[in-house]
């Protein structure tokens, strides 16, 4: 039976007022301090890494070994507090989700070095676009134009066999990550995710089979095998070869808007490819260029879709897929902000301990409501950022007001929110003993 335990010492209102709802989820004094002391550093301004020492040395009255111990050996269960925080954030009455948000799946990576970090490996990194030692891991997102929350993430493991049981593909861990969106309850319309997801037939089929709606982005070499009834003329076997062909008044121009307010243009058709892909077969193929006329391999994006028709012509099927680029709202602040990356600790369950809290720190500095004249007022027009663009510039916790649903894209805290602690004169010797 789960009982009250002991008050921990206040810190910042928000903080605490937050933190009440994970307490008992922690059985100890001790962890729910070093839960409240480990939030607080992460959401700090960030001068240096985030890594324990560093929190231990920022944070007043925290300690170092106390702030290893609840990553590294606390007996509390990351998947719960992911659970919670998800709960909490789907009963936001203005922040909550609803039916026309997407589900995101990705990857993303981190160079990391060091033969005891059981999770690193050579392996291809994104940012770097080469391969590195680093550590990969696979999310979720939900998102649908105007904020985002990260619902999810799961590790790559190295495989040590062909028939090792805990090793899983991305593709595997994308599914479990849907999978369990499903069971917590999250609604969305579709699942979004890159070409790494979108060509792998597997999962493909496992959200066919299981009815859900998907816009997977392919790659423009992305091959189909087809009967050649005439060699002279033989067909299009790639989305790239396709698109070519197709004539220039099947394009159709639509003007967007980019993060920056600026006019973007966009051309966008529907292709027939093969006995899979078309309007009136099983999937759709979708192809978005910045020019119709002359189709650039880096301005030229396809996209198999399974909503019919009827339901998403293919303008909405492509406005669908730019919000993918919605992930990069959480990377950046995670990475740069938050120290996604910054973890100091070897262990697969103690890493994925510090993601977790990471995902805490930015769900709070998204449910959190900024003090009367922190947030900044902007104009959102047509419905988010362009696919690729960067985020505007932000003060911590943005929040703009916009001609529907509320736009809200955390990077950190309020200042007001830590100000008591910022200011607040640490004792002699912080970071050491409590």
């Amino acid at each position: 039976m789960v009982t009250s335990g002991k008050p921990t010492a206040p810190t910042a209102e928000a903080i605490d007022r937050f933190c009440d709802h994970f307490d008992d989820l922690f059985a100890r004094l001790a962890e729910r301090t070093a839960l409240r002391q480990y939030l607080i550093g992460l959401l700090l301004p960030r001068e240096r890494n985030k890594t324990l020492t560093e929190l231990a040395a920022v944070v007043p009255v925290a300690d170092r070994q106390r702030l290893h111990y609840f990553l590294h050996d606390a007996p509390w269960d990351p998947g719960a507090v992911s659970a919670r925080r998800v709960g909490l954030w789907q009963q936001h009455p203005g922040l909550g989700p609803h039916g026309n948000g997407v589900l995101i799946v990705d990857e993303t990576g981190d160079r990391k070095r060091g033969r005891g970090i059981v999770l690193a490996a050579g392996r291809y990194i994104g940012k770097l676009g080469h391969t590195a030692s680093g550590v990969v891991s696979v999310t979720s997102h939900w998102a649908d134009g105007s904020r985002h929350v990260p619902l999810g993430v799961r590790p790559c493991r190295l495989a040590k066999g062909k028939a090792d049981p805990a090793f899983a593909t991305k593709p595997e861990l994308a599914w479990k990550l849907i999978e369990e969106a499903r069971a917590a309850g999250v609604p969305f319309r579709a699942v979004v995710a890159d070409c790494a997801c979108g060509e792998n037939p597997g999962l493909e089929g496992r959200l066919r089979a299981a009815r859900i709606r998907y816009v997977l982005a392919l790659r423009p070499s992305h091959g189909t095998w087809q009967v050649i009834e005439d060699p002279a003329h033989p067909p299009a076997f790639t989305p790239a070869r396709a698109a070519a062909r197709l004539p220039l008044d099947h394009w159709r121009r639509l003007v967007l808007t980019d993060s920056h307010g600026q006019p973007l243009v966009r051309y966008v058709a529907e292709l027939e490819l093969g006995p899979c892909y078309g309007p009136a077969r099983g999937t759709r193929l979708i192809a978005a260029s910045a020019d119709s006329a002359v189709l650039k391999p880096e301005s030229a994006w396809f996209m198999a879709a399974s909503l019919p028709v009827a339901e998403a012509d293919a303008a909405e099927v492509y406005q669908i897929c730019r919000l993918r680029d919605w992930i990069e709202h959480y990377y950046k602040p995670a990475r740069h902000e938050l120290g996604w990356a910054d973890f100091q600790v070897r262990s697969e369950e103690a890493i994925v301990r510090h993601w977790q809290l990471v995902m805490l720190a930015f769900t709070f500095s998204l449910l959190t409501a900024p003090p009367a004249g922190q947030a900044g007022e902007a104009p959102l027009r047509d419905g988010g950022p362009a696919a690729g663009g960067k985020s505007a510039a932000a003060d911590h916790l943005a929040v703009h007001a916009a001609a529907g649903p509320r736009l809200a894209v955390p990077v950190g805290a309020p200042a007001a929110v830590l100000a008591p602690l910022v200011h607040r004169p640490a004792p002699a010797g912080t970071g050491g003993a409590a």
